[in-house]
């Protein structure tokens, strides 16, 4: 699942990985929205504007220390 880099979700895409190359990676069909990957700097703040990758494909439980969280 791949998140929109713009405000709300209306670009979110879910697509399959078929391939991995190194450190290319090859979908199932193209995406239908450009996700943006920059962090540009306005006056001395960087603002990282990167879309959110997700994995469908399993469930994670995290845990805390039970004497030690709440």
């Amino acid at each position: 699942m791949i998140a929109g880099s713009v405000f709300g979700n209306q670009q979110s895409e879910t697509r399959f990985i078929t391939a991995v190359n190194g450190n290319t990676i090859t979908l199932d069909q193209p995406l239908e929205f450009e996700h943006m990957g920059e962090a540009p700097t306005f006056g001395e703040f960087e603002i990282p504007m990167k879309a959110e990758v997700g994995l469908l494909t399993r469930n994670v439980l995290f845990r805390g220390d039970e004497e030690t969280s709440f």
